[in-house]
């Protein structure tokens, strides 16, 4: 207990006397009209306004931004911060709102919009306006507070992200459409080990940021304007790393700056794009790999009809003609017209790449800019306070990642944007969104309205979703020619026991 309410709770600074002004210095500013080999010349007091005034003169010049600055610096802030809350916002209501959206998966995505959602609140007050002053303003408790919080949750991201890339992978390769109860809190689970993970991974600024004086004169005496004499000291305080007050966790302030910069590096960049580009371009080749055999498979089909009567061919060409040539059948037109295949392929890999190239982007500058401070590597006096604006706009250029991820795993989600366009006909324009139209019956696209997850569905409603939009045709008892209502059950059993998991119309986006 002790422990704690000295790490937390204790009301004294740590001293920093590194800056402390000499009498000759001060005298400059404020001179008594002494001379300097006077006996009385460190006892006589100073005139305490203008030592006021030069130390408010010195604090101003100190501020790391001029006014236009902090205006820009502010307005981005908060655009960011309103544009994040508002997306991740979204997302959680997307799944809380509905019971068919808690699956395994949207757990994680969950996770990631909470995370974000509290790193876009407390942006603002912990991260931007305390850099603005040379002085920090608030309490010890909330020095360790506003620095291991938004550290904790920049974690926790960088984690769920890289989880999310591996549970895609593998959830896709094996097959596992289907989310049950089971599986929920399984990524429940996972998601509690993550952020006791993240916690473990910020407990450095935990430990070992401090709230400290920095003194420039100490212990001066001065006239007040009554006349009388008073001791004063004038410095500011700050919050940065020190050393420990605990005698078992003593470590020198240059240990802990280059372990936290090491683990910094690793654990939010190095790891989650090594992860982000593995697994994706594993994805990739898995997608591109099973695009391949579907066409193999699709191959036998065409023979198939090619031995078909020329009676039941006439018949059938002009039923398709005249099918084609219906506003209503767009969908038959444009899997004829392209290659669907090549489509899906390359829309999966832009995807895939945006996740790890967005990732990759918007953390780089923040990662080099603090390896570089943090290793003394910038340190030129002459170019301060360029390199303070440099930092700044690397801190919010990866700000901008929590307005991003909103965008890539969810809005982009098949499933999210129906959910988003539900939300947004109930509580907006206070209505309910009106049905969609009927879709062509032997188009297998409608498999994507039975998916209990945002990946695709298992083997078994797969197969009997097939038989049902084959056996019960409502149109014509004849198929245009490659037409996937004259795939057969056993074909497609065949293409799942190949473990070839996409179909042409499937919503390309909905297991990202």
């Amino acid at each position: 207990m002790d422990f704690f309410n000295s790490l937390f709770f204790s009301d004294t600074d740590i001293e920093d006397l590194g800056m402390i002004m000499e009498f000759k210095d001060i005298e400059r500013y404020c001179p008594r009209y002494i001379p300097y080999n006077s006996s009385d010349y460190e006892t006589v007091a100073f005139n305490g306004t203008c030592l006021q005034g030069f130390f408010t003169s010195l604090q101003t010049s100190l501020r790391r931004f001029n006014q236009w600055e902090e205006i820009l610096y502010t307005t981005v802030y908060i655009i960011i911060s309103v544009a994040a809350v508002i997306g991740n916002g979204l997302v959680i209501l997307a799944v809380v709102r509905k019971k068919s959206m808690r699956t395994n998966r949207n757990v994680l995505i969950l996770n990631l919009a909470f995370s974000n959602l509290i790193l876009a609140i407390t942006n603002i007050p912990f991260l931007w306006l305390p850099s603005i002053d040379f002085e920090f303003p608030y309490s010890r408790f909330f020095c360790k507070f506003a620095n291991v919080l938004p550290g904790s949750n920049v974690y926790c991201s960088t984690l769920t992200i890289s989880v999310m890339a591996i549970d895609r992978y593998y959830s896709v390769k094996k097959l596992k459409m289907a989310s049950n109860r089971k599986q929920c809190f399984h990524a429940i689970g996972v998601s509690l080990i993550i952020w006791f993970l993240s916690f473990i991974l910020s407990l450095p600024l935990l430990l070992y940021y401090d709230t400290s004086i920095l003194y420039v004169m100490k212990e001066i005496k001065v006239f007040d304007p009554n006349g009388e004499e008073l001791t004063r000291s004038y410095g500011w305080r700050q919050c940065r790393l020190a050393a420990t007050r605990s005698s078992f966790l003593d470590i020198n302030t240059q240990s802990i700056q280059l372990m936290m910069s090491i683990l910094q590096v690793v654990f939010l960049y190095v790891v989650p794009l090594f992860v982000l580009s593995i697994f994706n371009v594993k994805l990739t080749r898995f997608l591109k790999t099973n695009a391949n055999k579907m066409s193999k498979v699709r191959a036998p089909s065409k023979r198939e009809d090619s031995s078909i009567r020329p009676e039941s061919m006439n018949s059938s060409l002009k039923h398709t003609a005249n099918s084609l040539h219906s506003p209503s059948m767009p969908s038959i037109r444009s899997s004829i017209d392209r290659n669907p295949n090549n489509r899906r392929t390359s829309r999966t890999t832009s995807l895939l790449i945006a996740m790890a190239g967005s990732y990759a982007a918007l953390w780089f500058p923040f990662t080099l800019i603090t390896f570089l401070l943090d290793f003394d590597l910038v340190n030129d006096q002459e170019y301060v306070g360029l390199v303070e604006r440099i930092d700044q706009t690397c801190k919010m250029v990866s700000m901008l990642s929590i307005c991003v991820n909103p965008f890539l795993y969810g809005f982009l989600n098949t499933n999210f944007r129906h959910e988003f366009t539900e939300i947004y006909y109930r509580y907006i324009r206070c209505q309910t969104k009106l049905p969609r139209p009927a879709r062509y019956p032997h188009d297998c696209s409608s498999i994507g309205q039975h998916r209990n997850d945002s990946v695709y569905n298992d083997e078994t409603t797969l197969i009997s979703t097939i038989r049902q939009n084959t056996v019960t045709p409502r149109i014509s008892t004849v198929t245009p020619k490659n037409f996937r209502g004259s795939i057969r059950v056993g074909s497609v059993g065949k293409v799942l026991e190949d473990r070839i998991v996409l179909d042409d119309e499937i919503d390309k986006d909905s297991f990202v």
